[in-house]
């Protein structure tokens, strides 16, 4: 599976080689880049091939902000890194190198199409936010762990996948396991799943899949119920007001204060302690439903902001066009004045 690099000098992706890249799919007439007859600008370049060029870091590739095809198989990669820049990425093509880990993959949110084959990869994992997985290739590396399987559960988009040549696929039970944990998969290395094959197989794993869904249903309840918080949260540090909704502020003032600490081992304070807690709580309560309040008027504050910029924006280029309307019509007037008394 690995790639050998000692009899040849490893490269590094350069400015030169990136730019021999892009002129080689010029050249070849390639319509996803920039046309032959204009000049030559990273950020609109959209595929790129640096396959077959025994590079064995992933760097310089934050210039290529548009890029939606990258080609890199067959060389001697041992990391993936350097993509986060590139989130128009749909295509990605990393096979045949030397890749032990799947990392570096959380910015590729549009990426549909995967190909991890022939690297060193033993565990699937790492990829929770290619929500629009559809195509993914990790055949013939050193996976042999049924949860990598189950992890490919979460991708609803996913349509193709091949797994051959990984330990896993040689188990007896490879086959019937992974159509029956995967019913979203429509190919499995490269064949079409039959409905009667799947159908027992999910049958074969009905006890065992009936729990797996339970577990997800309860894994997604409590992600959305911490999603819900954070949003909370960051709803009222934007507000100015977080943790002042309960009694935090309280206790973490009060935790630090010595001589409040004294004044509990007086006997008979107990209440008087409470009923301070209380008038204490009910004030800051009261700042924070008025920091709440402040925020949805500053909201709209700076909404009503922004559309008097565009407007004026629009106004300022609806000008801006008579000007230079105006100057079409008085600059073909003289032309024709002057055509005419040419010819009087």
């Amino acid at each position: 599976m690995a790639r050998l690099y000692d009899a040849i000098e490893p490269e590094v992706i350069s400015m030169n080689m990136l730019q021999h890249a892009v002129e080689a799919l010029r050249a070849d007439g390639e319509n996803l880049v920039v046309p032959k007859d204009e000049k030559l600008n990273y950020s609109e370049v959209s595929v790129l091939r640096l396959d077959f060029r025994n590079i064995l870091r992933m760097e310089n590739l934050w210039l290529f902000s548009n890029l939606t095809k990258l080609q890199m198989d067959n060389n001697i990669i041992e990391r993936i890194e350097g993509l986060d820049t590139l989130q128009k990425l749909t295509w990605l093509d990393l096979s045949f190198n030397n890749i032990t880990r799947i990392e570096g993959l959380d910015s590729l949110a549009e990426l549909t199409d995967l190909s991890l084959y022939n690297n060193r990869i033993t565990v699937i994992e790492n990829m929770d936010s290619l929500k629009k997985l559809n195509v993914f290739s990790i055949g013939n590396n050193q996976v042999d762990d049924e949860n990598s399987i189950r992890y490919l559960r979460r991708f609803d988009n996913l349509r193709t996948l091949c797994l051959r040549g990984n330990p896993f696929a040689s188990k007896p039970d490879y086959y019937v396991f992974t159509i029956s944990h995967l019913p979203q998969v429509h190919f499995l290395d490269y064949k079409l799943i039959d409905d009667a094959p799947r159908e027992e197989a999910t049958k074969k794993y009905e006890i065992q899949l009936q729990q797996l869904i339970t577990l997800e249903e309860q894994e997604r309840e409590k992600e959305k119920t911490t999603e819900d918080q954070t949003k909370q949260y960051q709803l009222y540090k934007d507000a100015f007001v977080e943790n002042m909704d309960q009694s935090q502020l309280f206790q973490t003032m009060f935790k630090d204060d010595v001589e409040g600490q004294k004044l509990i081992l007086v006997p008979g304070s107990d209440e008087l302690m409470t009923q301070f807690e209380q008038k204490f709580n009910a004030i800051v309560y009261s700042m924070f439903e008025f920091g709440l309040k402040e925020k949805e008027i500053r909201d709209h504050e700076i909404e009503d902001f922004w559309i008097c910029v565009n407007e004026a924006k629009n106004e300022n280029t609806r000008l801006a066009a008579a000007i230079v309307d105006e100057f079409k019509t008085y600059r073909l007037t003289l032309f024709v004045s002057q055509f005419m008394d040419f010819f009087s």
